[in-house]
């Protein structure tokens, strides 16, 4: 199962999430949850990696069956509503599999 963790800050901007597991859904190569899954936070990153708000840049790691994201410290307040935009979306999309597959291979949890 993926298991995705998203943390909000007061405002409930998504600061930080973190992608653990495998769905299990069909083989490595073949799995289309995991593809989704993948799809949808490596779109998310990369955002934050083409734009580099100043030069600040996001904090993020990867392994296999492992993502690590943080963005970075954004002080203006069109670029806190543009990653606003961007991560919500994520958790949109991140809720949709879940909800169209099951928690049996994808569980979203916020915090």
């Amino acid at each position: 199962m993926i298991e995705v963790v998203v943390n909000r800050n007061e405002t409930g901007l998504v600061t930080a999430f973190t992608v653990k597991g495998h769905a299990g859904y069909d083989e490595e190569g073949r799995d289309i949850i995991c593809a989704a899954v993948s799809a949808i936070c490596y779109t998310a990153v990369g955002y934050f990696d083409t734009k580099r708000f100043d030069g600040k840049e996001p904090c993020y790691k990867e392994r296999d069956g492992l993502m690590l994201f943080r963005i970075p410290e954004l002080t203006e307040q069109e670029d806190l509503l543009q990653a606003r935009g961007v991560l919500d979306a994520m958790v949109i999309g991140l809720k949709q599999v879940e909800a169209s597959y099951g928690k049996k291979y994808v569980r979203i949890r916020e915090g």
